[in-house]
């Protein structure tokens, strides 16, 4: 059997990947609504994917602050209190002899925000332009919910500036209408991000692997053209961020065959704009086939989340001989009503 560079190990700043395939971060759904907390189906779910021998799990995204809880039965590491459920999962992880590492995707919902501390898009609640201090407290809402996570056993962070939540809505010059420092030029926009990424950086050293998540562009809906993305990853690049996931303005869509790596394009131009900073892409990948064609080509790690969901042991299959995923990409599992799940698979079984 021959094994393809996949299947190699790699690494984000000094953490040894065992292959190349990376889980990509999913909202599960699987927290107490009250606070945050970790319940037992959580736990269930990382540990199917920790058997599965992906090198890289990224956690779904947690809340950085109360103010920041982008939907219902959302995880937080808001407070030190998170510490301990999070930890269970890192733990968990870490004792599957599979070669996994996990990484937390730190986030805020910004207009999506389901809390009653912040407006809004929510119906009965009002919108507003974020003041100053408002933007430092965020500021320090990522990075204190990054040394919870070093202290949570993780091994990378991963800040989430895509999809539309807060820093993705900074990066985009038709939801951020600022006149000061935080908006209007490219560089404005995007110094949210930098000015979270240097304080992260600055909390936990140059030697623990920090990640973002970013959309290639806003397209269909414009306001943060990859030509801008290119340039905000050339400034990530520059100061010494570890890795860069590629998305898109919608976090799942339904595809057909012919467009698996539907972010291909745009991770290309991006990944001649960074030098030798790993580019993570994500995009309807399902075919071993094609997943090798984009990490021959130019992606050093690609990204997959709906295919994990369906079978978290995936890339085992994928080294046994599989072909292809058996995710049909019909987005059921994002209405699930406990926790994600394959919907589809379910209905299948007769469940």
């Amino acid at each position: 059997m021959v094994v393809h560079l996949m299947f190699n190990p790699g690494y984000i700043n000094r953490l040894k990947l065992s292959n190349r395939f990376v889980r990509s971060a999913t909202a599960e759904f699987a927290a107490n609504n009250t606070d945050g907390t970790i319940i037992n189906e959580y736990l269930e779910l990382y540990s199917n994917l920790a058997q599965g021998g992906i090198g890289l799990i990224i956690q779904g995204h947690l809340y950085v602050m109360d103010e920041g809880k982008a939907h219902d039965k959302m995880a937080g590491i808001a407070n030190d209190n998170h510490i301990t459920g999070l930890k269970e999962i890192t733990q968990l992880v870490h004792n599957t002899q599979t070669g996994n590492a996990i990484a937390a995707q730190l986030n805020h919902g910004g207009l999506y925000s389901v809390s009653t501390k912040t407006a809004s898009l929510q119906k009965d609640k009002e919108v507003k332009v974020m003041t100053e201090e408002d933007i430092e407290n965020v500021i320090r809402g990522f990075q204190e919910a990054s040394l919870r996570a070093k202290k949570a056993g993780y091994d990378a962070i991963q800040i989430h500036s895509a999809h539309g939540y807060l820093l993705s809505q900074f990066l985009s010059k038709k939801i951020n209408h600022r006149n000061d420092g935080w908006g209007g030029s490219l560089e404005n926009r995007a110094q949210l991000l930098l000015t979270i990424y240097q304080e992260i950086r600055s909390t936990l050293g140059s030697s623990f692997p920090i990640l973002v998540k970013m959309n290639g562009s806003d397209d269909p809906f414009e306001g943060y053209s990859v030509e801008e993305s290119s340039k905000v990853a050339s400034w990530l690049a520059e100061k010494g961020l570890d890795a860069l996931e590629i998305s898109g303005m919608k976090s799942t869509r339904s595809i057909k065959t012919e467009e698996e790596g539907y972010f291909e394009a745009t991770g290309r131009k991006i990944k001649q704009n960074i030098g030798d900073m790993p580019l993570i892409l994500v995009g309807g990948h399902r075919s071993l086939v094609k997943i090798q064609q984009l990490r021959d080509d130019f992606a050093d790690y690609i990204s997959m989340s709906r295919p994990f969901i369906r079978e978290p042991d995936l890339v085992k299959k994928f080294k046994e001989g599989k072909e292809r995923a058996d995710c049909i990409s019909c987005n059921k599992c994002f209405k699930a009503p406990v926790i994600i799940q394959c919907m589809a698979k379910k209905s299948e079984l007769g469940d």
